[in-house]
């Protein structure tokens, strides 16, 4: 009796050891793990402004002249496009996600076989390839880095289809004169032996000005990227990424039309083992709309594969989450996000965002005084107050056509001839 109780108080005291030491449980709704190909409701969830009877700050945008737009940049809307983790169907996430997908994006390093599988995946698909294409994995002597390049540019001009290669994105090593030979030199081996192929220059980060020392110049580059994650901590999301993205989109809208590669919205991090299905469901459906008031936002790819942001701290992938991609499905059903690429480039009247917001409330359109100015438009004498700001009346503002666009949730302001 003796012996049996000593080993029940050993086996007591391991037992209290280890719970010691085990980390925090993971708590809140678990993993679905659900890869059903049926289509889903959408989500019903929505940002908490709309149920607000108070004045909401909107996008202002305004008409320009004609202007050139840049190779399959889209005349208005945005590409719809997925980051897929190589196991995930394509024709599975287009069916949960209700809406086809103009683009399509695969990651593979310079040494890597051109996967003609997946590429035919997205011909049957009906949409378009984008290459991340990475540095090597390892040095090769006997094949000069030059010959990698072009063998790489040879093999996806065969298919003599539209495609977009974003070369040596962030993560590389390579000093900035290097970066900069290397990318120009990519380009002309792509501009010879692939036309149809689209260069994309992804910036380091959202900071990034045209002044960037791995900036390769305007006449080597069709495409910016920059990725945008809206990563967790234990108090909620670590930053807005559309306050993150609109400091770069005004320095690089004159220049080029732009793609978010990738986006990514966190659900679960390792800083409180916290499932967050539902924040992060309403935070998919907002950015998205916020997104479609960017006028040379062309593309927009969601980072679906785990591990993506090359951290393992959060989890960005949305397929396996119902709940998740029925807000991902709501979101793109927005008829400003496009399913399929346009090829003919043609020169249209270009839309500008103003740097200063304005507000539609109650079926009337304020405009702040400081976007007429951009415009040249006179001051009215008449203003009202909107949250301690002076804002003028849209009816009150003569020298232009304003209205409200639901579809985009932004002002219009088109300047007549």
């Amino acid at each position: 009796m003796k012996k049996t109780f000593l080993l029940l108080l050993l086996f007591m005291l391991m037992l209290s050891a280890c719970m010691i030491d085990t980390p925090a449980p993971i708590t809140g709704t678990p993993r679905s793990r659900s890869l059903e190909i049926s289509p889903i409701e959408r989500a019903t969830v929505e940002p908490a402004y709309e149920n607000e009877n108070i004045p909401i700050q909107v996008a202002v945008l305004y008409q320009t002249g004609n202007a050139p737009r840049g190779v399959y940049e889209p005349s208005e809307g945005i590409y719809l496009a997925a980051w897929l983790a190589p196991h995930t169907s394509k024709r599975n996430f287009i069916q949960q996600s209700g809406k086809s997908h103009a683009v399509f994006v695969h990651e593979m390093h310079l040494d890597d076989e051109v996967p003609i599988t997946w590429i035919l995946q997205c011909i049957a698909a009906l949409a378009t390839p984008l290459f991340v294409v990475r540095p090597p994995l390892e040095e090769d002597c006997e094949i000069p880095i030059g010959d990698k390049i072009s063998y790489l540019a040879q093999r996806l001009g065969t298919f003599q289809l539209p495609m977009f290669v974003a070369f040596y994105p962030p993560g590389h090593e390579m000093a900035p004169r290097e970066y900069y030979i290397m990318f120009r030199y990519a380009r002309a081996l792509f501009m010879a032996h692939a036309p149809q192929v689209t260069f994309v220059w992804v910036a380091p980060g959202v900071e990034s000005t045209v002044q960037n020392p791995f900036f390769p110049g305007h006449d080597a580059v069709d495409w910016v990227g920059v990725s945008l994650f809206a990563g967790r901590n234990k108090y909620g999301f670590v930053q807005d990424v559309i306050e993150q993205f609109k400091p770069f989109y005004h320095r690089f809208e004159a220049h080029h039309p732009i793609m978010v590669l990738p986006l990514g919205i966190s659900h679960f991090s390792r800083a409180d083992h916290t499932y967050h299905l539902q924040e992060a469901a309403a935070e998919i459906i907002r950015v998205y709309r916020e997104l479609a008031s960017f006028p040379r936002l062309g593309l927009v790819a969601y980072a679906d594969a785990f591990g993506i942001a090359q951290t393992a701290r959060d989890d960005f992938a949305i397929s396996i989450e119902n709940e998740l991609m029925s807000a991902y499905a709501k979101a793109i059903s927005n008829s400003h996000f496009i399913s399929a690429l346009e090829k003919d480039t043609v020169n249209d009247p270009q839309w500008n965002r103003s740097a200063f917001l304005g507000y539609y409330w109650e079926g009337r359109i304020y405009i702040a005084p400081e976007t007429l100015q951009e415009l040249s438009i006179p001051l009215p004498r008449s203003s009202v107050e909107i949250n301690d700001a002076t804002f003028v009346e849209a009816s009150h503002i003569s020298g232009a056509d304003i209205s409200f666009c639901d579809i985009r949730h932004v002002i219009l302001v088109a300047i007549p001839d």
